[in-house]
């Protein structure tokens, strides 16, 4: 009968006042679930160290990679993306792959044919090109002699890096935050944003480690990862449009990838590098070297990683997700999971404690002077037992390692045999290999202890209740 006496018109806006009064009753979603949102307009976890914070997915990290470690080194590193991850995570390469439902760029696809075949330094990739299109494995391209298929991976790691930072500008735009990472390289996204909340991405910035001459290995202390801010990247790649071009002709004259950017951004933009040690380093938790300089430092990135301690590293960020707000990942951490276990009583034979590598020269102990209380040590070189006792002896000593043939300790001891660090590092097993000492080739064998018991009477008198840095 009432919808008899309702002319249509009006039986039309009732039904209208209904469904309305309906939606606002039930609650047409005003707000919604956290995980329902982006993640740049989730709440942010963490504890930012400034007023900068930004989403998730505002950090794009790159890995970079080449062809011929895409499954044996890649692979296991994405096993451990988390989901967030996956979305501001790229793939960059010397040739063009998947792994699984991940795509991995080929980015010296970017030069022109004629520059890639009249250029020396990329014969590795004119090869893999050559032998992908052939079906054979790429295993057959890789040098049997370890440091020669580091010097052409270098090579081809030159020509790759400003091509992969124009395509990850490119393909993910407008991000607040850009990290340039290898394939082996741990990192800490959570704890790295709280960091970089400190800093303006609006403006330039560079942040890394600079590379050390004169030693093995340049990035070994600091790593060779590289974080740009948004600024940095929209004024390279968006108010400019040749740097590559202008460029790609002097990529021969560097040293390395990381010594491209640096010259780059110094010569484009005027922007020199901010040191990010020790949160971005080259070590990973078996060759920290454990000291009150890194104790309370939020870990951000750790390169060189072997994939199983990756997965204990994956493990740790999963099990303490819950309790990262208020507790970010410390080096202290690393120690409680990873050496606080380890029985470090006895010493061991053939085995590296790094006490003389030129990572740890900041570390590694001055022998005996004129001056009696300039910390100093005692010359230990007689013998394994005497570099132990030059050890106690010293108070500042935390761990000593015994060369039987004489190293080099990086700093003014030159070469010995006895070698005494204030830093304490796991280091690893060490079998006797051929070495020159003074001239001569003998077979070097390494003999290492430790005081844990010492080191642990200062580390559990320490409170890291708000890292700064």
């Amino acid at each position: 009968m009432l919808a008899r006496a309702i002319p249509r018109p009006g039986r039309l806006f009732v039904v209208i006042l209904v469904v309305y009064g309906f939606m606002w009753i039930k609650g047409w979603p005003r707000y919604y679930d956290d995980e329902e949102l982006p993640p740049s307009m989730r709440p942010q976890t963490g504890t930012a160290l400034g007023p900068h914070g930004v989403g998730h997915d505002h950090l794009v990290v790159s890995i970079m990679t080449t062809a011929t470690n895409v499954y044996t080194k890649l692979a296991p590193a994405l096993a451990y993306l988390f989901e967030e991850d996956k979305d501001p995570t790229l793939l960059f390469a010397d040739l063009q792959m998947n792994v699984g439902d991940f795509t991995v760029f080929d980015v010296l696809f970017g030069y022109t044919t004629d520059f890639i075949g009249g250029n020396k330094e990329l014969e590795r990739y004119r090869q893999q090109v050559n032998f992908a299109r052939k079906s054979i494995p790429l295993s057959r391209a890789k040098k049997q002699d370890p440091q020669e298929e580091a010097e052409i991976l270098g090579k081809l790691n030159k020509y790759k890096i400003l091509q992969a930072m124009a395509r990850a500008w490119e393909y993910r735009p407008d991000r607040s935050w850009y990290a340039f990472v290898e394939d082996d390289t741990f990192v800490d996204r959570v704890n790295t944003l709280d960091w970089l909340a400190q800093y303006n991405p609006k403006t330039k910035w560079f942040f890394g480690n600079p590379a050390v001459s004169g030693v093995p290995d340049a990035f070994a202390a600091g790593g060779s990862s590289f974080i740009l801010s948004a600024g940095t990247m929209k004024e390279l790649f968006k108010e400019r449009k040749n740097v590559i071009k202008n460029w790609e002709n002097r990529i021969i004259d560097h040293s390395s990838a990381f010594d491209l950017v640096f010259s780059v951004l110094q010569a484009e933009l005027n922007l020199s590098l901010t040191g990010a040690w020790p949160g971005i380093s080259g070590a990973d938790p078996s060759t920290v070297p454990f000291s009150p300089a890194v104790w309370c430092e939020r870990v951000l990135m750790m390169h060189h990683v072997p994939p199983d301690i990756w997965s204990d590293l994956y493990l740790l960020q999963k099990n303490r997700t819950e309790d990262h707000i208020r507790n970010p990942l410390l080096f202290a951490d690393l120690w409680d999971r990873f050496m606080a276990p380890e029985d470090l009583s006895a010493n061991r034979t053939d085995w590296d404690n790094l006490s003389s590598d030129s990572s740890n020269a900041r570390w590694n102990i001055l022998f005996e002077s004129d001056d009696p209380n300039d910390g100093h040590a005692p010359n230990g070189e007689d013998s394994p037992r005497a570099c132990e006792a030059a050890c106690e002896s010293c108070e500042y000593c935390m761990q000593w390692s015994y060369s039987s043939v004489p190293q080099k300790n990086w700093n003014e001891n030159g070469e010995t045999k006895c070698h005494l660090s204030s830093s304490l590092r796991f280091g690893a097993h060490a079998p006797p290999l051929e070495a020159t000492g003074n001239g001569v080739k003998k077979l070097r064998s390494w003999r290492s202890g430790w005081k844990k018991a010492r080191f642990l009477a200062w580390a559990n008198h320490q409170r890291c209740k708000h890292p700064a840095h």
